[in-house]
């Protein structure tokens, strides 16, 4: 049994635990280093403040985790709501959590997870196995992404500087300021802002 929480502590409790669920076990990291990575490419760091990447990786991660989010309250109701939750037995938790858990096991790499459950010696749905085997998976593919994001906005840059020099004004010329409409022209030419949200919520299906 759960010790009875006094009244309030357990809003607390899941107040100060949100920031680091949202970080760690869900799709806000992957989505927060792809658009960053985006926003480095364009090099459109004025043009697309941090506020506007953290507010579409916001988007994009309450799409992906609805149907998780879904269930968790539908488990929650069926426990009787939070209250209940807290002063009920242990098992009504693991219930609530379990889309979450199985939303981690099915995103998080076998390799990861393997390392982690040796390293740490728990079974492989421990939180210290799974939370951050998951987390690595993630950070590994928002790189793979990013690398293939950036490749061609490197491409773009190279031409402008090699087209600047060849005019005789590179110097006189700030050469960000060429390049950066020919960028954004490009990404919005081949839907960009529609290939990467749709390739980041369809990375989960």
């Amino acid at each position: 049994m759960l010790p009875d929480l006094p009244p309030g502590i357990a809003a607390w409790v899941a107040l100060t635990a949100a920031p680091l669920l949202a970080i760690t076990c869900t799709a806000f990291t992957k989505a927060s280093v792809v658009l960053s990575a985006l926003r480095v490419g364009l090099g459109a760091e004025t043009l697309l403040p941090w506020s506007a990447v953290f507010a579409l990786s916001l988007a994009v991660t309450a799409v992906v985790m609805g149907p998780v989010a879904a269930a968790s309250l539908e488990a929650l109701d069926a426990a009787g709501g939070l209250e209940n939750l807290t002063r009920g037995p242990g098992t009504q938790i693991v219930d609530v959590l379990a889309p979450l858990r199985e939303f981690l096991e099915r995103h998080a790499d076998a390799a990861e997870l393997g390392f982690f459950v040796e390293l740490q010696g728990v079974p492989a749905e421990h939180p210290l196995a799974l939370v951050p085997a998951f987390l690595l998976t993630e950070l590994g593919e928002a790189l793979q992404i990013s690398l293939l994001i950036l490749v061609p906005f490197v491409l773009v840059d190279l031409v402008v500087a090699q087209v600047l020099l060849l005019l005789g004004i590179g110097s006189g010329v700030s050469q960000p300021l060429v390049s950066l409409p020919l960028k954004i022209s490009l990404f919005l030419a081949v839907g960009g802002w529609d290939v990467i949200v749709r390739g980041l919520v369809e990375g989960y299906a």
